[in-house]
């Protein structure tokens, strides 16, 4: 019995033992406050991503910001700094500023940003600013790696259990390496209750924004720009009472078109309403989520000529159709959306699914 409580001991320590706290101290270090001067109370959370001291956060922790403050982790320095936004990529939530710093605190301590590697059950830690509670750790770990993100499903979030709270919008989610495998965003808020569930921006899109913001200074999403519903048995449902001639597939799972507006993208490119998406460029889209791993991962550019196969009329065909651009009024998105910044409620189970190219509002969670 005491072998056994031993072992029970020992592989409780281990697991807690996965990520150094000598990682974690150097990631405290380089996650910074943010004020904001625009909001009241407007206090967010950044990471340093180079040693020059250039910052990462959520866009909307520096939303209509007339003058930003910076402070780094130091018990013997409580000076701020300055900040200016160099670039910003609203759809992702993301934003980069620089600094303004005395040469004596260059070179800043830094994380990487890790791109390709994460799975289920992985152990991390949340570091931020948590109620005002300053340069807060919590630990948990990723209990989803593909959910869709707050304001389009083409920007892809790891849900995870660490715990954050307003305050931590634009800190860092750390591996066991200290590398940053994510941006905590958002959280969800069933009766504005904590529920234990939170969300960052994946790192494959940060690094994917953060290339963008440097070498551009914006981003581009490419996008279907369609208005698309899974074809699954409540989409059926509701595509049944809504078009009473439709004549669904039989048991084919895809994604299908609601919508053509006159002289919009999808009408001006040869698609119509009920048109079902079956493949693009020969990979399965049976939802959403294969559209944008298709589309994301391969680095499309917004103007790409791509093949789908769908199904029109009961007939399967092929269709070359280009990729159009995310286009959002994000300032409105963002006046919005402020009165809960970083809180979403909980999603209804039998509410059919339906993903739109562009953002709508008010901000939304993805039903499965």
């Amino acid at each position: 019995m005491r072998k056994i409580l031993f072992l029970l001991v020992f592989f409780a320590s281990s697991v807690w033992a996965q990520i150094p706290t000598a990682v974690i101290e150097k990631a405290r270090d380089a996650t910074v406050l943010i004020a904001n001067t625009a909001t009241e109370g407007g206090m967010g959370s950044g990471v340093v991503i180079n040693d020059a001291g250039l910052v990462l956060t959520n866009y909307h922790v520096i939303h209509r910001a007339e003058e930003l403050r910076v402070w780094f982790f130091d018990n013997d320095n409580s000076n701020s700094y300055t900040a200016d936004v160099i670039a910003i990529d609203p759809i992702a939530d993301l934003a980069l500023l620089r600094m303004n710093l005395p040469h004596h605190q260059l070179p800043t301590t830094y994380l990487k940003i890790e791109s390709t590697e994460w799975s289920i059950a992985q152990e991390v830690v949340a570091i931020g600013h948590p109620m005002g509670i300053q340069w807060t750790v919590s630990l948990g770990h990723i209990s989803h790696t593909d959910r869709t993100g707050r304001v389009t499903p083409y920007v892809a979030t790891l849900q995870h259990s660490a715990e954050i709270h307003r305050g931590n919008s634009g800190g860092p989610l750390i591996n066991n390496k200290g590398d940053v495998v994510g941006i905590n965003t958002y959280l969800l808020m069933p009766d504005r209750k904590w529920s234990g569930i939170a969300y960052a921006v994946r790192g494959d899109i940060v690094q994917w924004s953060v290339n963008q913001m440097i070498e551009r200074g914006e981003t581009f999403y490419p996008a279907l720009r369609l208005n698309v519903r899974q074809l699954n048995e409540w989409g059926i449902e509701y595509l049944e009472k809504t078009y009473p001639e439709f004549k669904p597939p039989i048991n084919v799972y895809g994604m299908i078109v609601l919508q053509v507006e006159p002289g919009e993208h999808a009408d001006v490119n040869g698609m119509q309403v009920l048109d079902v998406v079956l493949a693009i460029d020969g990979e399965p889209t049976n939802h959403m989520l294969d559209v944008s791993n298709i589309i994301m991962g391969r680095r499309y550019e917004p103007g790409r000529m791509v093949e789908l196969l769908i199904i029109r009329d009961r007939h399967i065909r092929k269709l070359e159709y280009p990729l159009g651009r995310i286009e959002m009024d994000y300032m409105d998105f963002y006046d919005e959306s402020s009165k809960n910044p970083n809180e979403i409620p909980a999603p209804s189970p039998k509410e059919p699914e339906e993903e739109q190219s562009s953002p709508v509002l008010p901000p939304h969670a993805e039903n499965e």
